[in-house]
């Protein structure tokens, strides 16, 4: 499934982080991974055309996931992203926010890493 898809993880729990690179590296992805998401922004801008996916967390300081999705969905249009959260979210601030996601395509937290593997292949398949 890779075909050198590069993915970029940003989550402000270096734990999840660890986990979720070692895991994906496993299936044969490259990955780096931000505890920061305006370093993790500020690294997109320079280095975007390395990436095909972003992974990120939805709560985060200084910065949403949902605003990094909308920055980097700016700065390369048809970039995939999946969101991951603990926490609530509702289906109509999701479309309000990252009108591209869907509500089914969040990954909950906790997750099973197979769901994790699962829901980055779907969006690396779709066109």
């Amino acid at each position: 499934m890779p075909d050198n898809h590069r993915i970029m993880v940003v989550d402000d729990e270096t734990d999840i982080l660890r986990v979720v690179k070692t895991y994906l590296e496993r299936w044969g992805f490259e990955v780096d991974i931000f505890d920061n998401p305006e370093k993790a922004l500020a690294h997109f801008q320079q280095n975007r055309a390395l990436y095909s996916l972003v992974l990120t967390d939805i709560r985060m300081p200084a910065m949403s996931g949902l605003e990094l999705a909308n920055h980097v969905l700016r700065l390369k249009p048809g970039v995939k992203v999946v969101l991951m959260t603990a926490f609530g979210l509702e289906p109509a601030d999701l479309s309000t926010s990252l009108p591209v996601m869907k509500w089914q395509d969040v990954l909950r937290k906790p997750f099973k890493l197979a769901e994790l593997c699962n829901a980055v292949k779907k969006q690396l398949a779709t066109p």
